[in-house]
């Protein structure tokens, strides 16, 4: 009888076409890299760009939700909101292990406390623990305790942000990609508070 009553959604809705469609460009980095199609500038910043904008569309799943309730693309980004961050976390992953393959041990100890590198170590160290407990296991084990590791995931992103504004010492691309986020965030907590 509960299966009866289990709702099947359509293939093209399944959470294994989503992760294919956010895999496929990194699969495409790795072969370009194997042909030497790609250097490593141009990983650095696909990655990197990747990384953020996936970022993006899990941080504003909610407050888009509570701007459009009855649009389905707010309902369906909040669904999956988990998968996009870890997406981004992911992305972020690679664009480090690509930076540390590259470039020599000496020059990375050298620069680590520079502000662009630091705020990318940063948010990598608070990312780790939420993506290690991003699984419905983890969420059910944790209860409350999920939800305060998960708020440490603002700062993280701002940091995120930073690093892409100051390693180039760029404002542009970082305030595009930020500026939903922050406007989105803001209406949110705004009508949050405004409830008290």
């Amino acid at each position: 009888m509960g299966f009866a009553n289990k709702k099947v959604l359509p293939w093209w809705r399944s959470k294994f076409i989503l992760w294919t469609f956010m895999m496929l460009p990194g699969l495409m980095f790795t072969i370009a890299l194997l042909r030497d199609a790609m250097s490593y500038p141009d990983l650095m910043h696909a990655t990197g760009e990747f990384s953020a904008r996936f970022l993006v569309f899990s941080l504003v799943a909610t407050p888009l939700t509570m701007l459009l309730p009855k649009s389905k693309f707010p309902k369906w980004l909040n669904r999956n909101k988990r998968y996009f961050g870890l997406a981004a976390f992911a992305y972020g992953l690679y664009h480090t292990v690509a930076y540390l393959v590259e470039v020599p041990v000496d020059q990375v100890i050298g620069e680590f406390f520079e502000i662009g590198l630091m705020t990318a170590w940063i948010a990598l160290i608070i990312w780790i623990p939420m993506a290690i407990t991003s699984t419905d296991g983890w969420v059910k084990r944790l209860k409350q305790t999920w939800k305060k590791i998960h708020y440490w995931g603002y700062l993280a992103a701002l940091l995120a942000f930073l690093h892409w504004a100051f390693i180039h010492y760029d404002w542009q691309p970082a305030l595009v990609h930020a500026t939903p986020v922050l406007l989105l965030q803001g209406y949110r907590w705004g009508k949050v508070f405004l409830k008290k």
